[in-house]
């Protein structure tokens, strides 16, 4: 993708990634994680926050990585116009000008003191950043808009991306200073979905110690309503489990105004396959962090989701697969042999090499992003590396906290070999990774996985240059900020997890 046209020195841009970059560094290890500092004073992986967001303010705090979630703080206060002036439009014009220039200081100088003190300069590069990674180059502005916030109008300049639009909104006061700002993102269903093609229901997941809301979308004439399903009855339909990453995820794995496991889930169904998926353990319950295992909080869990797929009426259950995303995908071999049945397991974004060694590049990519290591940031990746070896020589407590990850998190990935259980099953395997993942390198991931298969050749790898760890398109460099925007699962992945689990 072609950088943005409009004029943006060298020197700005450089200064917008460190901003960046410096606000927070993110522990990834393949899961959806907020932001958090470690022990030891190192970066940390963190888990989810994953309430949804309508809107994002310009008091968001930094998103984390892997992938982040938009935490929105209360909006600023503003003093808007009682009614729109050309005055007030122009204002709202020149900042987002400015904003596309990559001219964040004047942007920052047009902004009311109230205002400047709850939104650092730092803040509003890094949204921006998001805009442009997630959305790409902006081609254009629209003509300024008006609607009303809390009584008070607010001005609206529509911006269009070489891959999406956004809209950015702001207060002006009389005096024509900027008072308040905000980047709205809603979640929208993809043009791929159609409703009219599969029904949902709720369901109850019962598995030892906590209930895990449900929903199961089915295809549209599945299982005939004869209420029983055989592996001989035409009218059933392959199924699937999604199984999420690290963050106390709701079901449909939300991460700001993103819903990934929604649009899987109803992608899938419109051509013909039925999804279960379920709110984690870790969001539904009160799970001590002891406890943390991840066949506490993963793979049991999953195993239970595949008995209950089994029994529903539209399901083959000869033909059911379990699908995990970053580490649920590295858990899904797990699943997969613990669970003995299924005839498939799609790996999406998973991880081949050991978790210790997935979260000191995270960390080297947010920094060198910025053009170079400082001699601050090499203490902290050298402190990130010492908490790894910490990990692989079993010194950590169960209960200790590494970032907001309890020891016993890292300790069980640890001792798990994700590629020697793929080995084991007697299943159909799909590894699909994007070629902007940061979080999960594409790869050493697929790489990882195709060398350490005793038959590679009868696994399906799929490859996506332009899609990040969520699966959707984007613009370099991929950062945490991205996913503060609204958008959707690629296509094409939807289209492809769909055939492989047809054919299974």
């Amino acid at each position: 993708m072609q950088p943005d046209p409009d004029p943006s020195p060298d020197a700005s841009r450089r200064r917008l990634l460190r901003a960046v970059a410096g606000l927070t560094v993110a522990g990834g290890l393949a899961g959806c994680n907020q932001s958090g500092d470690g022990t030891d004073g190192s970066p940390a992986p963190a888990e989810s926050d994953t309430s949804a967001q309508s809107a994002t303010t310009a008091a968001t705090t930094a998103p984390p990585t892997d992938p982040p979630t938009a935490t929105v703080t209360p909006t600023p206060t503003q003093t808007a116009t009682a009614a729109p002036t050309p005055a007030s439009r122009s204002v709202a014009r020149e900042f987002v000008a400015h904003l596309r220039a990559g001219e964040f200081d004047a942007a920052h100088a047009m902004g009311t003191g109230e205002l400047a003190s709850t939104l650092p300069q730092s803040t509003l590069e890094r949204l921006w950043l998001g805009l442009l990674a997630q959305h790409g180059a902006v081609e254009s502005t629209g003509s300024v808009e008006t609607t009303t916030r809390d009584g008070s109008t607010v001005f609206v300049v529509p911006v269009d991306c070489a891959e999406g639009s956004a809209r950015v909104e702001l207060g002006v006061d009389a005096e024509g200073r900027v008072g308040g700002l905000w980047f709205p993102a809603e979640y929208r269903s993809p043009d791929y979905v159609e409703d009219a093609a599969f029904t949902e229901r709720t369901l109850a997941l019962e598995p030892e110690g906590c209930t895990l809301p449900a929903t199961l979308t089915v295809p549209a004439g599945a299982g005939g309503g004869s209420g029983t399903a055989t592996a001989t009855d035409s009218s059933t339909v392959p199924g699937v489990v999604l199984v999420h990453g690290s963050g106390a995820h709701d079901r449909d794995e939300t991460i700001g105004p993103n819903k990934p496991f929604r649009d899987v889930a109803q992608g899938l169904a419109t051509r013909g396959v039925a999804v279960l998926r379920y709110a984690k353990r870790t969001y539904a319950c009160d799970v001590p962090r002891d406890e943390w295992a991840i066949d506490d909080i993963v793979v049991d869990d999953a195993v239970h989701a595949l008995g209950v797929l089994r029994e529903q009426p539209e399901v083959d259950p000869e033909r059911t697969a379990v699908a995990g995303h970053s580490v649920g995908a590295a858990c899904a071999p797990r699943i997969a042999e613990r669970d003995g049945r299924v005839a498939g397991a799609a790996v999406l974004a998973g991880n081949a090499r050991p978790f210790t060694e997935v979260y000191p590049p995270q960390v080297r990519h947010i920094f060198e992003v910025q053009g170079g290591l400082s001699a601050r940031e090499q203490q902290q990746l050298a402190a990130v590396k010492q908490l790894m070896t910490a990990v692989e020589n079993g010194s950590v407590a169960d209960g200790r906290p590494i970032g907001p990850l309890p020891g016993v998190w890292w300790k069980t990935f640890s001792e798990y070999d994700q590629v020697a259980t793929a080995n084991r099953i007697d299943a159909a395997l799909l590894f699909a990774h994007g070629g902007r993942d940061f979080q999960v390198p594409i790869d050493p991931a697929m790489t990882g996985w195709r060398d350490g298969l005793d038959d590679s050749s009868a696994a399906r790898f799929e490859r996506y240059p332009d899609l990040s760890h969520l699966f959707q398109p984007g613009a370099e460099p991929s950062l945490q900020t991205e996913y503060t925007f609204a958008d959707n699962v690629a296509r094409e992945l939807v289209v492809d997890l769909a055939d492989w689990t047809t054919g299974l």
